[in-house]
């Protein structure tokens, strides 16, 4: 009888630290706007979890999966994409920033051009990372550029590895989801 206690108090113990301990996630985003295509993908303990491929459109995004080539348009104007903003901005706000890489790759054909286009590129990411750091102070944070002096390119890539405990995810999604439709009900 003692052991069917212990090892109910395990399992308990269990749960409750897989619930309150912070999963590490990384997120890769890659962007080209010249072609106006974007890959992202979710990692979750070096595991691919899946990516989708992004289109931008005036009116919202087109997310299509690479497997089945099924599209899926994401309206800015629709009321699912206010409640994944609301969700959003509860999670940006729970979560831990643990590392920041930037990787891009611009040339616009002509040498001093590009030099000097870059070196505003790198002033502007240098100092979004100093307001960043002054928010998240233990967070990691990387540049890395590839400069195409004869050629057009434009390209960019971020690696974001992220924190977050399963409650904080799930209190984030209920409050988003009760705070856009209690507007329904009023």
């Amino acid at each position: 009888m003692v052991w069917q206690l212990w090892v109910t108090c395990f399992v308990l113990f269990l749960a409750i630290c897989l619930f309150l301990l912070p999963f590490v996630f990384e997120v890769r985003l890659s962007f080209n706007p010249v072609y106006n295509r974007g890959v992202i993908s979710l990692q979750v303990f070096n595991i691919n979890v899946g990516y989708k491929i992004l289109s931008f459109e005036p009116k919202g995004v087109i997310i299509q999966d690479d497997k089945d080539q099924k599209q899926k348009m994401l309206n800015f104007s629709d009321q699912n994409f206010e409640v994944t903003k609301t969700f959003l901005i509860q999670i940006i706000d729970k979560m831990k920033l643990k590392k920041l890489l930037v990787f891009y790759n611009i040339g616009i054909g002509d040498a001093f051009s590009t030099a000097m286009m870059c070196g505003v590129v790198n002033q502007i990411f240098l100092q979004s990372f100093i307001f960043l750091k002054s928010k998240k102070p233990t967070a990691s944070f990387g540049l890395f550029d590839t400069i195409s002096y004869n050629r057009n390119i434009g390209e960019v890539a971020f690696r974001v590895q992220i924190s977050i405990t399963i409650f904080d995810m799930i209190y984030s999604f209920v409050f988003a989801f009760i705070k856009n439709n209690i507007h329904k009900v009023v």
